[in-house]
């Protein structure tokens, strides 16, 4: 097994990337705890991979408050006593946790700039400073990043979001300058359009076949697929790898014009 006796905490674990991510993750022999601002989500995503033989645990945490996340961290490392994997799932630009909708950023409110860059930059920098004393003490450690193509190429009336996304990679590239001498990994994953329930819920069917066109694969793609990254990132087979950016989006920061 990949991730036999690790400990992982997994921010917005129960659902979508998450949700793949923490399932990989315990089939990898992992002890893994959920992270979640919903904590029937989270206690039922739990329940069932207890059910299947797994160690997890589930704990409701608010990333953009650092008392949460305190708690968390102390909680996990009560339960378990280490902590060797912090996967920063937690993000998003719409949906029950964020209140302000899309827009134009001539037409954005300050309101709408701190609720995405709460939620999506300070989110990961406030699990990340909670866990890092821990791994640096270990001498050992795993940090996974999640951003968006939108922070490589820019997402038309996302513009706080993009830049959020964007503030992620450069925090991955300069913690991984700064850990590295305590074996401690930094690396992060930009998804493109990926299928999870709340984006083929939500999304028109207009808006869909705009994106696949857009798409060298010409499709979404799939939660798992870029929990297989994370599980890669998180495993051995990367030890030499920090400081990058892994993009998973079937091509579309490439464009679909070819020569």
């Amino acid at each position: 097994m990949r991730l036999k006796d690790q400990v992982a905490i997994v921010t917005g674990g129960s659902s979508g990337i998450g949700r793949e991510t923490c399932k990989l993750f315990v089939e990898e022999g992992a002890t893994v705890v959920i992270a979640d601002l919903i904590p029937e989500a989270a206690d039922d995503l739990a329940t069932k991979l207890r059910s299947q033989g797994h160690n997890v645990d589930a704990v409701t945490t608010d990333v953009t408050d650092m008392d949460t996340v305190q708690n968390l961290v102390e909680s996990a490392l009560s339960r378990f006593g280490q902590i060797d994997i912090l996967a920063n799932v937690a993000g998003g630009s719409a949906g029950p946790v964020i209140e302000t909708t899309y827009g134009l950023f001539a037409e954005s409110s300050r309101e709408r700039w701190d609720e995405i860059l709460a939620l999506n930059l300070y989110g990961a920098l406030n699990c990340t400073r909670a866990v890092i004393n821990h791994m640096i003490e270990r001498q050992s450690g795993k940090v996974i990043n999640f951003a968006s193509t939108a922070g490589i190429i820019g997402m038309t009336k996302a513009a706080e979001y993009a830049a959020a996304k964007a503030g992620i990679i450069a925090f991955t590239k300069t913690l991984a300058k700064e850990l590295g001498k305590y074996n401690i990994n930094v690396n992060c994953i930009s998804p493109g359009v990926i299928g999870t329930d709340r984006v083929l819920q939500t999304t028109a069917e207009d808006m869909m076949h705009k994106f696949k066109s857009g798409i060298p694969l010409r499709r979404l793609g799939e939660p798992q697929e870029v929990a297989q990254v994370a599980l890669f990132l998180a495993s051995n087979e990367s030890k030499y790898i920090t400081g990058e950016n892994i993009v998973v989006d079937g091509g579309f920061t490439q464009g679909t014009m070819g020569y």
